[in-house]
């Protein structure tokens, strides 16, 4: 039958969330070192990749486009109230999608978080007393 038959990547999502958290100006990334931990893995072990993940957004972190607009994506994303984007914003859809793209040309395989193609703006919720059990 068909199988699956390669290791997920589960480091490269805390990865992006370090660079984000820690990693100072974006022109200060070293493309060197990520090439490098995007590609740390056995040979020939097939290996996905990813940019983020339900772990980020379940433990009450900031998802990668939170990280990179902020408060912005509530009030500054909308293309009928203000035709022109922010500086904020268009940086952190540039480099969203770099670090989608980055994740896919060094990766063998890319898996997307299901339902966030472009990002969850908050972390997800369970159903629970505090939020009156919402879905």
């Amino acid at each position: 039958g068909f199988g699956f038959d390669a290791r997920l990547a589960m480091a490269v999502p805390d990865m992006w969330i370090k660079i984000l958290k820690e990693g100072g100006a974006d022109e200060s990334w070293s493309l060197t070192w990520i090439a490098g931990e995007l590609q740390n893995r056995r040979p020939n072990e097939r290996s996905i990749a990813y940019a983020e993940s339900h772990d980020q957004a379940i433990v009450g972190d900031k998802t990668v486009a939170f990280w990179l607009m902020d408060a912005e994506m509530y009030t500054e994303m909308s293309l009928m109230m203000k035709p022109n984007a922010t500086p904020c914003i268009e940086r952190g859809i540039a480099l969203h999608k770099l670090i989608r793209l980055i994740c896919v040309a060094l990766g063998e395989g890319y898996l997307n978080f299901c339902g966030n193609e472009f990002g969850h703006p908050e972390w997800v919720d369970f159903p629970r007393e505090g939020n009156g059990w919402s879905y």
